[in-house]
């Protein structure tokens, strides 16, 4: 922007059109914040945003009301709102908060500009400690934001940041751009640099508020995603994301030739833990059987809730041998680890069947009925074991009959 189309910019009404603005985003995140009152952070980025715009609209009033309300109060809010949208960063993130933070360098900036308004009155450390404060805060908000995430959450909190980044700067650089004679004749308050500041305000309050209830929807989006993937209980794959991921996983496994094994898993005896303990501890139970799984599993294998007590394991790259070598460790970390989270110590058991695609080829169906089938013959040999399932080649009338077995199984518990 030219310097003739600056000085045709008038500051005050800019100044109000940024107030209208802070007013319309601080209406558009209470909004936010009433639909999705368990999302963390969007309170404080409504309340932030209140400040912000009382903070402003006292502060265009220079001329009408006193300067204790216009310079110092004014920017006593305006640092405890931006300190308010950093606290609300760093509760969106799941990170500590310290409450006192804003409320403190808010305090000690109202002090800092009565000294130097009521005791040395001097303009351009006024104009310092404002400039170098508000953009401290957004220095520190553009950390909590360009920071590792996924896409789409990584474009959304990276495009807050950069706004935040980039504001920050100007607002630092203030100072020492006014000393430079960079602002020409004009005082602190006028000249091209407030226009520069208050047009920069109003492109990141609108470009921030964007980012922040883009943030909100993914998150949101990633919450729907992960109920209609994960199992509530226990946060494992449910059956269809399951089902849905192991076909995927067979296909890449079949194109490059490599094994992958199919594990399915029993809870032993455990209708009579619920008969006898009740469902509140079986639940209790199913998630500790779940946390030792996940304790011998790698990145990349997958677990998921097939049914009740039933869980599958699915190991790419691992043959039957391998993979029965870890089925007996589940087996054993299970059996000799009673659950001491649980609220009272309750012995449980496994049973396990396991397939691998060397012997059944890569059709999930394939694999699953021939894991369920060895599971039910370690159910018939006394469970707590682990049963390897036989290939092609076993005694076809032995394979039949296990196949019409377990059918009845899910209904049976002897």
């Amino acid at each position: 922007m030219s310097a003739h189309m600056l000085a045709d910019l008038d500051i005050k009404t800019l100044t109000v059109t940024l107030t209208v603005v802070t007013l319309a985003v601080t209406l558009l995140l209470a909004l936010a914040a009433w639909q999705a009152p368990a999302e963390r952070g969007v309170r404080q980025w409504a309340l932030g945003n209140a400040s912000l715009m009382l903070g402003l609209l006292l502060n265009i009033n220079q001329d009408r009301i006193p300067h204790g309300l216009s310079i110092i109060l004014a920017n006593g809010l305006m640092t405890l709102g931006l300190g308010l949208v950093w606290l609300g960063l760093r509760q969106f993130r799941g990170r500590t908060q310290p409450q006192w933070a804003p409320i403190a360098v808010s305090l000690i900036t109202m002090l800092l500009l009565w000294v130097f308004r009521y005791q040395i009155d001097n303009l351009t450390v006024r104009y310092a400690i404002s400039s170098l404060v508000l953009g401290g805060f957004c220095l520190l908000c553009a950390t909590e934001l360009l920071v590792a995430e996924r896409p789409p959450m990584r474009t959304a909190s990276w495009f807050s940041g950069i706004i935040a980044l980039t504001y920050g700067f100007i607002l630092v650089a203030r100072p020492a751009a006014s000393l430079t004679g960079w602002n020409g004749p004009n005082d602190l308050l006028g000249g091209p640099l407030q226009l520069i500041t208050v047009l920069g305000a109003m492109a990141a309050q609108i470009g921030m508020a964007c980012g922040l209830i883009l943030m909100t929807h993914y998150r949101h989006l990633d919450s729907l995603r992960r109920l209609s993937e994960l199992d509530p209980l226990t946060e494992t794959l449910n059956r269809r994301s399951l089902l849905l991921q192991a076909e995927q996983l067979l296909r890449r496994m079949a194109a490059s030739n490599e094994p992958l094994t199919l594990i399915m898993l029993d809870a032993d005896h455990f209708k009579h833990i619920n008969d006898e303990f009740g469902h509140q501890i079986g639940d209790e139970v199913l998630c500790h059987l779940v946390n030792r799984v996940r304790l011998l599993l790698r990145g990349r294998d997958l677990l998921g809730r097939f049914g009740g007590e039933e869980f599958i394991v699915v190991l790419p790259g691992l043959d039957s041998v391998d993979a029965g070598q870890v089925a007996e460790r589940i087996r054993q970390s299970i059996c000799q680890h009673d659950g001491q989270s649980l609220q009272r110590p309750i012995h449980l058991s496994v049973s396990l069947g396991v397939a691998c695609s060397e012997h059944h080829g890569y059709d999930f169906n394939t694999l699953l009925g021939a894991a369920d089938a060895a599971l039910y013959r370690a159910k018939a040999l006394g469970r707590n074991r682990v049963e390897l399932a036989p290939g092609p080649d076993g005694a076809p009338q032995e394979q039949v009959a296990l196949r019409l077995l377990s059918h009845f199984r899910h209904n049976l518990d002897v």
